[in-house]
């Protein structure tokens, strides 16, 4: 199966969503500031499947769990060239942008080699994502999952 990642992907399984996510991987080249990967859906969609995913290609060797409940947590990345931190944000218990910043966003995202993933991105709407990559997540009805890249 050929992935093309700036459209919809249907995923029927977890081997697809590895194929995707690996494929997708390659795609992200060094900014000047960090990269920015927002992930959309309804609960049990997907994101921190995807989160999880995304921290296995990298060398994360840690357990990746959601952190709805204390907002942030940061990995040390071992196998990637030029990401050496990736930090996982779950935004869904937030109530404003200043909750973001407030847990030091803008030294985040001046840091080149920072992968940032944010669940629930719309809970913190207004605050400065520059050139992120939003990633939709659809559950269908026979149980498969829809990606949307833009």
């Amino acid at each position: 199966m050929r992935y093309i990642l700036s459209m919809e992907t249907v995923i029927n399984n977890l081997e697809e969503l590895n194929t995707w996510t690996g494929n997708f991987l390659e795609t992200l080249n060094q900014k000047k500031h960090a990269t920015i990967i927002t992930l959309s859906g309804d609960l049990g969609t997907g994101k921190t499947t995807l989160t999880q995913i995304v921290a296995e290609y990298l060398g994360i060797t840690e357990t990746v769990t959601s952190p709805t409940f204390v907002i942030q947590k940061e990995y040390d990345v071992l196998d990637h060239t030029w990401i050496s931190k990736m930090i996982h944000i779950d935004a869904y218990r937030l109530e404003h942008k200043k909750d973001l910043e407030y847990l030091g966003w803008e030294a985040m995202i001046k840091n080149p080699e920072n992968l940032i993933i944010i669940e629930w991105p719309e809970m913190v709407s207004g605050i400065d994502m520059p050139e992120k990559i939003s990633i939709d997540i659809a559950i269908n009805s026979d149980h498969t999952r829809t990606i949307n890249k833009a």
